[in-house]
């Protein structure tokens, strides 16, 4: 058969950074924000943002005719900010359907966004214009989680030097467990190392202290040690927030020989979620753990 290209761009008032940012989150923001449309989206073989990984996607009542279908993902680039996946099954009227998306800044908030489809067409089949549609209502709704973004802040001061809680921060698999047994039952990585590593994904197993939580995934997104700055993504487990990324900040308090951790989430809301009140008191739960430590270990952490 030969081959046909299909293309569109869209322009999106947001900056590429942003809208690159929350197109990770796909998998959760689509659902939570248009349900009527996306009904689930979610991988059913290997790990999100991985090439070879595969979600399987399903339409919502909004969409009557369409049926579920699967994309393998083929590469993620985060340098050019573009993607590229394979539609296996979906649509019988088209063969061989692949996929590149690719973000390009036109101005401190505003970005083209370029979906450009190769496929084979199935007998007359026309230009698959309701797959171009598709990609412009999941880059709107991209669009409007950018803005719908919102910010919570919480500081802790430690009787102990920033490198020290720092080294602690680095530590805390092994803390957290030993001073909040029934919070924390496990942490488990299950690509990279979770501490030191950026992209290294864990998953975060709660106890009967918290009955209602299961599991979180987390993916350390950035850990710098000259700056003692982390930030981390939650990439699923709390349906109420289907974006939400937190940066921790040790650095050096008002008094000398003390230190503050500033820890701030950038979250987006499902429905009448309101602020991660329960996530900032699992920090505080956290940060408790980490001054107990320090104080009974301030050797370990000289």
């Amino acid at each position: 058969m030969v081959q046909h290209t299909h293309s569109h761009s869209v322009v999106l008032e947001v900056s590429a950074d942003d809208i690159w940012d929350v197109s990770k989150q796909l998998d959760e923001i689509l659902p939570a924000l248009e349900p009527e449309y996306f009904t689930k989206s979610t991988f059913i073989e290997g790990i999100a943002g991985e090439p070879g990984s595969i979600r399987l996607v399903k339409p919502g009542p909004a969409v009557p005719h369409a049926g579920e279908w699967k994309e393998r993902l083929d590469f993620f680039d985060e340098e050019s900010k573009s993607s590229g996946y394979t539609i296996i099954g979906g649509d019988p009227r088209y063969n061989n359907v692949t996929s590149v998306i690719k973000c390009v800044a036109t101005g401190k908030s505003s970005t083209e966004v370029t979906w450009t489809c190769t496929y084979e067409p199935v007998g007359d089949a026309p230009a698959p214009e309701h797959m171009k549609e598709g990609v412009v209502k999941v880059l709107k709704t991209l669009e409007k989680a950018v803005k719908s973004r919102q910010t919570l802040t919480h500081t802790e001061t430690f009787d102990a030097s920033p490198d020290a809680v720092w080294k602690a921060v680095n530590n805390l698999d092994n803390i957290v467990p030993k001073y909040l047994p029934d919070v924390f039952e496990s942490a488990t990585n299950i690509s990279g190392q979770y501490y030191g590593k950026p992209g290294g994904i864990r998953i975060v197993k709660f106890g009967p202290a918290v009955p209602t939580a299961g599991e979180v995934w987390e993916r350390l997104d950035f850990s710098d040690d000259a700056t003692k700055t982390m930030g981390v993504s939650l990439l699923k487990g709390d349906p109420r927030y289907p974006y939400l990324k937190t940066i921790k900040v040790v650095g050096p308090a008002a008094v000398e020989g003390t230190a503050d951790a500033v820890w701030t989430v950038t979250y987006i809301a499902a429905g009448n979620a309101g602020p991660p009140e329960s996530h900032k008191h699992m920090y505080m739960q956290v940060c408790k753990a980490i001054g107990a430590e320090l104080k009974a270990n301030p050797e370990a952490y000289a």
